[in-house]
């Protein structure tokens, strides 16, 4: 709890005894009137709405005594007509003359016009013979002359109509009406592509009609004819469709989606009329009454609004529907709340349109007719004289609480003045302590007097002081960490660039043999992913199980121990040579250890490469000497023994010993003269040229000796070869020493793939064979001078082909498993 200085004390202690009284009286006064503000609502609110459900049913009733009146004149119509001759042109006068109003839309969907026109009031009138034969037919204004046998349903304009069948049974003076009848519209032919009737101007329209008959008697009660006068159903459309509950009273077409509009049903629950269309009461193509809309309806059909409504059906829409229904057919009208298929709630009106005939329909009711109000258009009177009642209370209570403000500032200043009287002095200690806590510690308070108050503000004064200089010496001390920090962090910086950017991989490890950090290097020699949290050594270089085989003993030696070893490992068809060493963590309070990874298979590479070509260039030396040694009496001993097996030509065992020796000589002569090849090969002469000629040239040299092997040739060499720098005599040895090789690796048959293809910057040749393979340990062996596993030739055929690839700048790869084939991949650069 905060402690009460003197000035809040004396203040608090003066507003509680002039403001508490006062406070309670405006807050009880405020209270009542709220409670009175809240009854006053609630009354008017339910008043208006009582008032606003009267009006909406009283207009209901309006329309529905309307629309009885109206049906009422087209029975006196249908008398009147009775009356007349059958003549066609008293007919045509008649049905020209009944015309009434009708108000709609035209136009297109995005430009609607407005339209008032005067129509007739009947579709066709028709004059039938007691045998169901019609007389006459005035059809849109013209006389039919397709007169029909209406006491087939089958023959009537919707194929199923009965008004003939029942007029002719009703007794003279009766009349017989029918339901409104036409064909269904369903939801695309009203909508033709738009959303919302409202926007539908294009689409079709609903063409229905509802029959009056009535019988002609003769004077002895015979049956002379049936009249029957069918009445156009837009004109029953008129008394609903441009009704709104809103300030427009009237509009040409409703808003479906509010709620607000008005529709007509008859004495079965069909609905009449409607602004959609697809839910009145419409007949199939072949004549049936389309079933309404109930729980068992298909969803596609009703998503197509191919089914019309019947509200003694549509409970499960809303249980108010079926109530309304049958509260009309009982005679009584009245008001509900529904919820539309489009989920807008709303007030419904309802009222039984009253209609009295002898027949053709049930009781007294014809039907009913209905208006909408959505909920919030309804209470729309009511919420704004709420907000007038709201708005007055609202108005008065800012007055009482400006008067009361008023009241209490007067009362503050008074009370702020004497305590500030009491309490000055302090207050100014207190601003002087609030500046030293904002960091001016040079503060001083000025206090006049030599009481206790004056004594305080001088120990204040020798206390900042105090303050002040301390303050000094921590700044000092902070500027010095200041500049630790700076050095600490540039040397950390330097000790992470040389961590990344040294060419050996360093990974350091904990106490617990869990790596902590790994640099770029090492992340590229082994391939791993970057460490982003401390996991086990194991875990982290399980892809190098030959390294992890190496490094369990490693781990177990002492910590402050170095040990370093090479690796060869095989990746990826590569032979890689790593140096992995081990070196204590030089931290303090450290107990892990540096591993450190280098990648010397390029030099180790180089050096073999370099090892090799000085043996080779000794062992070209060398063979030289000795070729050029042995060359000069070789000759001689030849000239002798060719001498001598003229001389021996009488003795035949003799001869053949001497041409044996000559053979043996000529053989020797051979590897003389090979050694002389390897040990003098000339420069290449290198131009640019294609190699697939020379290829192609080669496989026909050995195209026949294939043949004879029982070898299956396959040629795949692309087409349009970059050119590069070649020497195609030099290369066509080389292709010909390994056709020639792969050939010796399969005597029983097999078969030998060529290939030629652009990779990247290179020009790659493949030469595969299915013969017998090479043995791992032997790999390494194959391209050394003198070195055959055949038993027979000099086994220079390889070194030489090696060192012709190695003039034009590229390598060789031999990829071989013993009874598995061998390939041997040539690389020539395109540079």
């Amino acid at each position: 709890m905060p402690r009460l200085t003197l000035h809040k004390k004396v203040l608090f202690a003066f507003l509680l005894l002039a403001l508490l009284p006062l406070g309670f009286l405006a807050v009880y006064s405020a209270n009542n009137l709220w409670l009175v503000e809240d009854y006053l609502r609630r009354s008017a609110t339910e008043a208006l709405d009582s008032q606003a459900s009267r009006a909406l049913v009283l207009r209901a009733e309006m329309v529905a005594e309307s629309t009885a009146d109206f049906l009422r004149r087209v029975e006196a119509d249908l008398f009147d007509l009775a009356l007349l001759e059958p003549d066609a042109e008293a007919y045509l006068s008649f049905y020209n003359q009944h015309r009434r109003s009708v108000w709609y839309r035209a136009g297109t969907n995005q430009q609607p016009v407005e339209v008032r026109e005067s129509i007739p009031l009947y579709r066709e009138i028709a004059f039938i013979h007691p045998d169901g034969r019609e007389m006459l037919r005035i059809e849109e204004g013209e006389v039919s002359a397709d007169l029909r046998d209406v006491s087939d349903p089958a023959n009537t304009t919707y194929l199923t109509e009965d008004y003939f069948l029942q007029a002719r049974r009703l007794p003279a003076g009766g009349v017989y009406v029918s339901p409104v009848t036409g064909w269904h519209v369903d939801k695309r032919e009203q909508l033709a592509g738009e959303r919302r009737p409202e926007d539908a101007v294009e689409g079709r329209k609903y063409r229905g009609v509802v029959r009056f008959a009535a019988p002609l008697h003769a004077s002895d009660g015979t049956l002379q004819a049936v009249v029957v006068l069918s009445l156009d159903h837009r004109h029953l459309m008129e008394f609903t469709q441009h009704i709104t509950p809103t300030e427009e009273k009237y509009v040409v077409f409703p808003s479906y989606e509010s709620g607000n509009y008005a529709f007509m049903f008859d004495h079965e629950g069909w609905i009449i009329t409607h602004p959609k269309f697809w839910d009145i009461r419409g007949l199939d193509s072949s004549g049936r009454l389309v079933p309404p809309y109930t729980t068992r309806s298909s969803p596609e059909a009703v998503a197509r609004g191919a089914i019309p409504y019947n509200l003694l059906h549509a409970g499960f829409i809303h249980p108010n529907y079926p109530v309304v229904a049958r509260d009309v057919l009982e005679g009584n009208s009245g008001v509900v709340d529904v919820t539309n298929v489009g989920g807008s709630r709303k007030i419904m009106a309802y009222a039984p349109v009253l209609y009295d005939v002898e027949s053709g329909v049930s009781g007294e009711v014809w039907g009913g007719v209905t208006i909408g109000a959505e909920l919030r258009q309804f209470h729309q009177p009511a919420i704004e004289t709420s907000s007038v009642i709201q708005r007055e209370v609202t108005r008065f209570m800012h007055r009482s609480w400006l008067l009361v403000g008023f009241t209490m500032a007067v009362v503050f200043l008074a009370a702020w003045w004497l305590s500030r009287s009491i309490t000055g002095p302090l207050e100014r200690l207190m601003d002087g302590t609030r500046a030293m806590a904002r960091g001016n510690l040079r503060t001083e308070v000025a206090v006049k007097g030599d009481d206790e108050v004056g004594r305080l503000a001088q120990a204040f004064n020798a206390m900042a002081g105090e303050l002040n200089h301390r303050r000094e010496r921590l700044m000092k001390t902070l500027k010095a960490l200041r500049r630790s920090r700076k050095e600490i962090i540039r040397e950390r910086n330097f000790k992470q660039t040389v961590f990344e950017n040294i060419e050996t991989g360093i990974l350091t490890l904990d106490g617990h043999h869990r790596v902590t950090s790994v640099n770029g290097p090492a992340r590229s020699i082994l391939g791993l992913a970057a460490c982003d949290e401390s996991l086990d050594l194991f875990n982290y270089l399980q892809e190098w199980p030959e390294m992890l085989e190496v490094l369990r003993p490693a781990l177990e030696q002492d910590v402050s121990r170095r040990w370093s070893q090479y690796l060869q490992v095989e990746r990826n068809g590569k032979r890689i040579t790593l140096r992995i060493a081990f070196l204590p963590l030089l931290a303090p309070r450290s107990s892990g250890r540096i591993l450190t990874v280098e990648d010397l298979t390029e030099r180790v590479n180089l050096r073999e490469h370099l090892g090799r070509m000085e043996r080779l260039a000794s062992l070209g030396r060398l063979s030289a000497g000795i070729a050029h040694e042995i060359r000069n009496p070789l000759t001689g001993i030849s000239i002798m023994l060719d001498d001598l097996h003229d001389r021996l030509l009488r003795n035949p065992e003799d001869q053949a010993l001497i041409q044996r020796a000559l053979c043996e000589m000529e053989r020797l002569e051979g590897l003389v003269n090979e050694l002389l090849t390897f040990a003098t090969t000339a420069q290449s002469s290198l131009q640019p040229g294609d190699v697939a000629p020379v290829l192609r040239d080669i496989l026909f040299l050995v195209q026949k000796q294939c043949e004879r092997a029982n070898i299956m040739l396959e040629e795949n060499i692309q087409e349009s070869l970059p050119r590069f720098a070649l020497d195609a005599a030099k290369l066509k040895q080389a292709f010909l020493n390994l056709l020639t090789n792969a050939i010796d690796a399969m005597p029983q048959g097999g078969r030998l793939e060529v290939a030629a293809a652009r990779v990247d910057d290179h020009v790659c040749v493949k030469i595969s064979d299915t013969g017998e393979g090479i043995a791992p340990d032997r790999l390494p062996l194959i391209f050394e001078p003198f070195y055959t596993s055949k038993g027979e030739g000099t086994g220079l055929g390889l070194s030489i082909t090696h060192n012709i690839i190695s003039d034009h700048g590229g390598r060789i790869e031999v990829n071989s498993q013993p009874g598995g084939g061998t390939e041997f991949v040539l690389w020539f650069p395109l540079g």
